[in-house]
């Protein structure tokens, strides 16, 4: 199979090879002084006005073409802002040629260049443009296919977009954010002959007042502009589909409609499919019920308050069967000069099948677990959100965001566990039915040409109930109830347990942040503000006797009653950006006072802490397009009441845990060195960065393990956790062949008491890839690619490594104007030193 592949592979480069002779034309572009011209764009198209080539000069003034077709015949266009455009005609081309221009001072032709022929990209300060058109061949369907053929441009599985090494912020659509900007929805629903341009917006804030002052260098926003007959009407697609696979019926179902006008817009998307393809995952849920990035600069310090849930019965695509359901519809409108609303709602409804085979080596006794998981998972979720901008002059801006979000979740897992001769069945059941209302409220003044403020400030109010049921069937009589006789439970056939919580959240951040402009190279800002959280909690484990009756388990600490957790961060910080040259420093500090205070059991307990907290980010701009940046800082994290509660929890069937009262939040340092080089003279992209974490009195495990039952309760552990990622990729443009090549690694160690001894965990993955895809505006195109895996994990002795193989080919061809052949294939080859494949 893998031998297929690669002549498969082989063969797609020999026929993308096997091509008339090209030439190349090359030269440099420079003004009346003889002063190199960089950004100038240098186009070359035959009579029929299909595109040949086009270049954008560098810093050099050089340009080049490459890809142009023996005997063929040219026009070439240079043209720069402000300067005379130049137009060449090149007859009967024979060769590689060298060709300079002298651009002349005039009119900015630039307008009526584009009206004869659209330049395929073009750069006006912060924003870059590509003509979408100059790009495609109509083989793509979606906006994904399109900006993965724009040069510096990435699209992954995911629908995370990467423009020069950087992951976009969000995705508009003229202008108005596409469902709060989500690049995944928007790569997999816009359609692709709907675009006409997409803009790159470097250096990006929501608003226009705070541009500049923070380090927004690495903030990218993608913009898309549509077609100018779809820039005031409705229109869309419908895909339907049916077909028979395994033991069911397939279906697929995917109508979508859009609006576009100047004041109103409505976009409607549906998919219905049980062909294993979630159309809303547990990433996209978790993106939404969030907000989107601050405009100023993110507090240093957090406290976790979703930590509740006991499982995530969000699908993935590796299932037994998958049944989606999805109706989502989004709208902004222009209420009037000063006000802009906006709104969604998304309804999703996923049921997904699994089935899980695996093997657990307990490290205290060597035991080994052999377990056969097969779980019906149901995710139900309405998310709704209403949002407007109030902008009455252009000194003040006021933003307003409410969501609701209700989910409805359930797990029911048939779970078989054989230890040591004993076999068990277990049937589990996870539900809970989450509810949440965050609101956000945002103001922006500028008081005068040095002074900004910034007022942001968000509310949470949050109830979630998860519920736990375990039947535990055990065919060994002699072996001993459930956690060994801990719990106190009454003897039964199976035992039936049983877990009830309930935690409501209250929680405000707020801060006000003014910045006072020194000059055009420097600001200071100065932060006040302050995170209140306040929790409630309780938890009851109970039993379900042979006669069908309640058994409330009588040791107190199964119960939890109304446990009270508060925690406050009152913080002030200031931070000076200045530039000097080609350089930017920012150098911060921040002052935190901290509190927590619970109380339970009739007991208050409170801890107070001080912390000084600093940060630094240092960015060297080589070129336009070539920086480096180094960043460090240091973060303070907090958990909840879900690990303060000091009752026990059932987290799993063999496993319990009870919380610790005690607990300081655990300090990280973080430095990172991060490279960008995109060029766009000979698109060659080159990206790297490494990374390195060490998290000090982490927030770690102290474990009891009994057999296969453990008990576990965190602690602030004295060794530090590490980590250190480093990734690197290249990529090239040869004769409209995309090349790439790259390579990703990671160390890992983390430390946890297990039965009163230290255990550390290292972890070690390295990822190398490479992939080829063409773009030829005729004919056959295909992609292809290879990634290898390699993971080692030493865990407290107990050693582990795998493999991974992942091929992937295909190809499309346009045949005509109505048929379009298509062909994908992809292998996921896994070992392991265990046997598992």
């Amino acid at each position: 199979m893998k031998k297929n592949i690669l002549l498969l592979c082989l063969a797609l480069l020999c026929l993308s090879t096997a091509i008339a002779q090209n030439y190349k034309i090359t030269g440099t572009v420079v003004d009346s002084l003889g002063v190199p011209l960089q950004m100038a764009n240098v186009i070359a198209y035959q009579q029929d006005k299909n595109l040949g080539a086009f270049g954008i000069t560098n810093q050099q003034g050089k340009y080049k073409l490459e890809g142009l077709k023996q005997d063929s015949t040219y026009t070439i266009k240079v043209s720069f802002l402000g300067l005379k455009q130049i137009e060449e005609k090149v007859e009967n081309l024979q060769g590689d040629l060298v060709k300079n221009f002298i651009m002349m001072a005039g009119a900015d032709e630039l307008d009526a260049v584009n009206l004869t022929y659209q330049m395929p990209v073009s750069i006006k300060g912060d924003t870059i443009v590509y003509d979408a058109d100059s790009f495609t061949n109509g083989t793509e369907d979606k906006l994904g296919d399109v900006l993965q053929k724009l040069p510096g441009v990435e699209v992954n599985d995911d629908g995370d977009i990467t423009v020069e090494g950087q992951v976009v912020e969000k995705v508009q659509v003229e202008g108005k954010d596409f469902f709060e900007g989500d690049s995944r929805l928007a790569t997999k629903n816009i359609p692709a002959d709907a675009v006409s341009k997409v803009q790159v917006l470097k250096n990006y804030n929501n608003q226009s007042q705070l541009k500049g002052l923070g380090n927004d260098q690495d903030r990218y926003v993608i913009n898309i502009k549509l077609k100018e007959g779809k820039k005031k009407f409705w229109f869309g697609e419908a895909t339907v589909g049916a077909g028979y696979g395994g033991e069911a019926e397939r279906y697929l179902i995917q109508p979508k409609a859009f609006y576009y006008s100047e004041d109103f817009s409505v976009n409607i998307l549906t998919d219905f499919n049980n062909l294993g393809t979630p159309a809303f995952t547990g990433r996209d849920y978790f993106r939404f019920i969030g907000f989107n990035r601050r405009d100023t600069r993110q507090n240093n310090a957090s406290i976790n308050v979703n930590a509740a849930s006991t499982f995530n019965a969000f699908a993935t695509n590796r299932a037994l069967s998958i049944d989606s359901k999805f109706l989502a519809g989004n709208a902004s409108w222009k209420v009037s000069d000063k006000l802009d609303m906006s709104a969604f709602a998304i309804l999703s409804s996923t049921d997904t099948r699994t089935k899980v085979l695996n093997s657990n080596t307990f490290i205290d006794s060597g035991l080994v677990e052999e377990t056969d998981d097969r779980a019906l998972e149901r995710n139900q979720v309405g998310l709704f959100k209403l949002g407007a901008n109030y902008n009455p002059n252009s000194d003040l801006s006021i933003n307003y965001d409410g969501r609701i979000n209700i989910s409805d979740q359930s797990q029911v897992t048939d779970f078989t566990s054989s230890r040591s001769g004993v076999v068990e069945d277990i049937d589990q059941v996870n539900s809970q039915k989450p509810i949440s209302y965050n609101q956000s409220l945002n103001a922006y003044y500028t008081a005068g040409d040095r002074h900004i403020f910034a007022l942001e400030s968000q509310f949470l109010n949050q109830e979630e109930d998860p519920f736990y049921n375990a039947i535990r069937n055990i065919r060994d009589q002699q072996d001993p109830e459930p956690f060994n006789g801990a719990l106190g439970l009454e003897s039964a056939d199976p035992y039936n347990i049983n877990q009830e919580r309930f935690v409501n959240t209250n929680k405000i951040d707020a801060k006000l942040d003014y910045f006072y402009v020194l000059n055009k190279t420097s600001n200071i800002n100065f932060t006040l503000g302050s995170t209140i959280s306040q929790q409630n909690f309780s938890s009851d484990i109970f039993q379900i006797t042979d006669t069908d009756e309640r058994n409330e388990l009588q040791d107190p600490t199964l119960r939890n009653d109304n446990v009270q957790y508060n925690f406050t961060d009152l913080y002030a910080a200031v931070h000076y950006k200045f530039i000097t040259g080609k350089f930017t420093f920012t150098p911060g500090v921040t002052a935190h006072s901290f509190r927590t205070l619970d109380f339970q059991n009739d007991e208050e307990n409170v801890i107070e802490s001080q912390r000084l907290v600093p940060d630094l980010e240092v960015r060297y701009d080589i070129k336009s397009s070539q920086s480096l940046r180094l960043s460090y800082d240091q973060t303070v994290t907090f958990t909840d009441i879900d690990n303060y509660a000091e009752g026990i929890i059932f987290t799993n069937y063999n496993s319990l845990r009870s919380g610790n009262n005690q607990l300081e939040g655990s300090l990280n340092d973080r430095v990172s060195l991060r490279y960008n080089n995109f060029n766009m003279f000979n698109y060659t992209t080159i990206f790297g960065n490494i990374t390195y974490t060490k998290q000090r009195d982490a927030i770690q495990s102290q474990t009891q393990l009994d057999g296969i039952n453990q008990i576990s309760a965190p602690i602030n552990f004295g060794l530090p956790n590490e980590s250190l990622n480093g990734s690197l990729s290249y990529g090239k443009e040869i004769r409209k062949i995309q090349f790439g090549v790259s390579a990703s690694g990671s160390w890992s160690s983390r430390n946890n008491i297990i039965n009163n001894v230290e255990q550390e965990s290292i972890n070690i993955n390295q990822t190398y890839g490479a992939t080829a895809r063409s773009n030829f505006q005729k004919g056959l195109n295909f992609d292809v690619g290879y990634r290898l895996n390699l993971n080692d994990s030493d865990n407290g002795g107990f050693e582990n490594n795998s493999t991974t193989n992942v091929y992937s080919a295909g190809i499309d061809w346009q045949l005509g104007k109505r048929w379009l052949l298509r062909a994908d294939y992809d292998l996921n080859d896994f070992s392991s030193d265990n046997g598992q494949e």
